[in-house]
């Protein structure tokens, strides 16, 4: 029993490879339609294998095209004749050093507050000083008036007193020098902050004026390059043709190898179940592999062999004993009934 042929595998992908193009040039051809609207018309040639797209214009849409082409035309040959300003104002280098350096403070605002205290406190002690001279000289001469003199319980406790009150104004004194010296170097601080908060605004105001004088060519090309652009007329779009798919013949080898393989296991089966029911007796050749002879019996050829479902045995080949002992079965194999085998030559 033989298996069956084995589909033509590359024939069947190269068929459905074609069928597969032919769909796909039909889907092509399907979705080049001559389009006509109010501007024109757009048509489609083939020629081989590339196509071409020619869109064709009425009369008054090819004029108004060639008019805004003229425009684009004129802007641009605008601004080409602007090059020569864009050379001049970019052509060197800005130079910053026209500007000067940015400003900040001039002082260590520490230093500012110790020398505006050390300026107060020298007013305060500049009147401080002479009234205590003056007031001390005074009290001196009251107590030698008065018949006292150093190391007098009175005249010391006198001196003692006066003493006390000139500490306390010099460190009155000391104490405002401090609250003075510190808001006049906020005041300084602040006037000189705010000077180089001016100067500074002043500096960056020159700056942009100077790179708005560099520019000033280059925004004005821009606008007029970017001005009305060229518009080509649109065609309404339309559903385009989905691809079909092609007849897949890859496929349907694949089904029939499978229906063939299943065929033959079918039949195999039938045959091991039917061998199974005759007790192993099939002689029909068709059925036996690796088939060997090993001696004659009853005069005829006696062989070892395997069945095609892979039981081994021995026995008779159908067609070389007495017709009247084979018998055909349903299935279309022979198998020998033995009891009617008879001595060959008999």
């Amino acid at each position: 029993m033989g298996s069956p042929d084995a589909p033509d595998y590359k024939g069947a992908a190269e068929a459905t490879a074609a069928s597969d193009a032919e769909m796909l040039d039909k889907q092509t051809v399907a979705n080049r339609p001559d389009r006509v609207n109010p501007w024109g018309t757009e048509t489609w040639a083939q020629e081989g294998d590339r196509w071409t797209q020619n869109v064709t214009l009425n009369d008054d849409s090819q004029a108004a095209l060639d008019s805004q082409l003229a425009l684009q035309r004129g802007k641009s040959d605008l601004a080409g004749g602007m090059m020569g300003r864009l050379n001049d104002e970019f052509g060197d280098q800005m130079d910053w050093s026209q500007f000067g350096s940015q400003q900040g403070l001039e002082f260590d605002p520490s230093q500012l507050r110790q020398r505006a205290e050390d300026a107060a406190y020298g007013r305060a002690t500049s009147r401080l000083d002479p009234r205590f001279n003056q007031g001390q000289e005074a009290l001196e001469i009251k107590m030698r008036n008065q018949g006292l003199s150093a190391g007098d319980e009175a005249y010391d406790k006198a001196m003692a007193n006066f003493g006390r009150d000139r500490n306390d104004a010099y460190e009155q004194a000391q104490m405002g020098a401090v609250g003075q010296g510190r808001s006049e170097s906020d005041q300084a601080y602040g006037q000189q902050m705010g000077s180089a908060d001016y100067a500074n605004k002043l500096r960056q105001n020159s700056i942009t004026e100077e790179m708005k004088k560099r520019s000033t060519s280059l925004n004005e090309m821009n606008a007029v390059l970017n001005g009305q652009q060229v518009a080509s007329p649109q065609f309404q779009n339309f559903s385009q043709a989905g691809r079909s798919q092609g007849v897949d013949y890859t496929g349907a080898a694949n089904s029939q190898a499978n229906f063939d393989q299943a065929a033959q296991q079918s039949k195999m089966d039938a045959i091991t179940g039917m061998a199974g029911a005759a007790g192993g007796m099939f002689s029909d050749r068709r059925l036996k592999r690796n088939i060997k002879q090993i001696g004659k019996l009853m005069g005829y050829p006696f062989y070892i062999f395997t069945y095609l479902w892979g039981e081994r045995s021995v026995g008779f080949m159908s067609d070389e004993v007495n017709q009247d002992a084979v018998t055909r079965h349903q299935n279309g194999f022979d198998f020998i009934d033995l009891s009617k085998l008879t001595q060959k030559g008999v």
